[in-house]
């Protein structure tokens, strides 16, 4: 019988060769990371990240040490935080689950928690920014208008924390009324041997939608956004800026997606619209949406070689919108000549840090913050959606 040799590095023997310390303490949360998840300093200074706890909170903690890495488990509640109550999902009540880790806290304490992060780091960037608000949801449950289920053939859910075993779900409290009447339908089709793993594939993805009445396995969808409610209030709050702001020779839209904002910028101006976007899928459903004044152009914003051999030649006077996903401006300074000559740009940020840097990049093209505001895309998660407009310095 032959036998495969497997090559390990030393730093993996290392590491694999290393005994799990433990140990237990108790502490108190002193902050929350951009996960979520508690901050908990050690008696020797380390500090650990600890899911299922507050700020404030003392906590009896267990850490499990390898080398210089180190994970906690909460064991118990010493001192629990008055915001604290039952959450709703009996998979977040066992653990599994980690799809709405702040759903054992309630919707107001969450809302101000987010609102403080925003505040902390438009300190750190020396912003005068005229707002600091949040945009809270009227439901925080039941808003889902779309999800993302795995199935293995046996098993339809999400994947648990940390892991990549399927959280068997029958019943979702934050999936709109459409979405999980879709979930239900689709259990009774298990056992289900398409949807078993292969060779290619560990999983079947499968997506629903409540503007779709069939499913979608193991295919792309166009992006939308997943809270109508809140999609809404975004799309309000860009149409009154943009009423607002002074008139450009034409608006650049940077990761314009399907169309969802570029309507509404096409409403509020007269001049050229030109709508910029990676994903032929996305490009086709703006197409769908028949706007005249707008020039669809496929770009990866994503690579600094598709910016410089494809974009349009930047002019001055001109606006620009941008909604990118969560790596943010990422060759920012392929773009720079669009946002040194911009009058103004309108910028949506769904992650807090790169629209940090970003923000600290269009400072340094000569434009001011004039508005930072939050948006609470998903309630129940640390998620923070930043709406922001900057201007022409001087």
């Amino acid at each position: 019988m032959s036998r495969r040799k497997v090559k390990i590095n030393r730093s993996d023997a290392s590491r694999l060769s290393t005994p799990v310390l433990k140990d237990r303490f108790t502490g108190v949360v002193r902050d929350l990371s951009t996960d979520g998840r508690g901050v908990v300093q050690a008696p020797d200074g380390q500090v650990v990240f600890v899911a299922g706890v507050w700020q404030g909170e003392e906590v009896e903690i267990e850490r499990s040490r390898r080398g210089k890495s180190a994970s906690a488990e909460l064991i118990s509640l010493l001192q629990p935080s008055e915001a604290r109550r039952t959450p709703e999902c009996e998979y977040h009540r066992e653990g599994s689950c980690g799809g709405c880790p702040w759903m054992f806290v309630d919707y107001p304490t969450q809302l101000k928690q987010k609102q403080a992060r925003l505040a902390k780091v438009l300190e750190r960037i020396n912003s005068n920014a005229a707002s600091c608000s949040m945009l809270g949801a009227s439901q925080a449950l039941a808003y889902r208008n779309r999800a993302q289920f795995k199935s293995n053939g046996v098993k339809l859910g999400y994947v648990a924390q940390e892991s990549h075993e399927i959280v068997d779900v029958t019943y979702c409290p934050v999936l709109n009324e459409v979405n999980q009447l879709h979930l239900e339908v689709l259990r009774r089709s298990l056992p289900n041997s398409d949807w078993r793993a292969s060779k290619n594939r560990q999983w079947t993805t499968i997506d629903i939608d409540d503007e779709r009445g069939t499913p979608l396995v193991n295919q792309r969808q166009a992006f939308r956004q997943g809270n109508s409610e809140q999609n809404e209030q975004l799309r309000a709050w860009l149409r009154s800026r943009l009423a607002n702001l002074s008139r450009p020779n034409a608006v650049f839209e940077l990761f314009c997606g399907s169309g969802n904002l570029t309507e509404v910028i096409a409403e509020q101006v007269d001049v050229p619209i030109i709508a910029i976007e990676g994903d032929e899928t996305s490009l086709e459903a703006l197409s769908a949406r028949n706007l005249s004044k707008v020039q669809p152009v496929r770009i990866n914003l994503f690579s600094q070689h598709s910016i410089v051999d494809n974009m349009p030649e930047s002019q001055p006077g001109i606006g620009v919108v941008l909604d990118p996903p969560r790596d943010g401006l990422k060759e920012r300074e392929a773009l720079k000549p669009w946002f040194t000559r911009a009058e103004w740009v309108v910028y949506v940020s769904c992650d807090l840090a790169t629209w940090e840097r970003d923000a600290a990049f269009l400072q340094s093209c000569g434009l001011d913050l004039d508005e930072a505001s939050g948006l609470d895309m998903f309630p129940q998660t640390p998620h923070i959606e930043t709406l922001s407009v900057f201007t022409r310095r001087g």
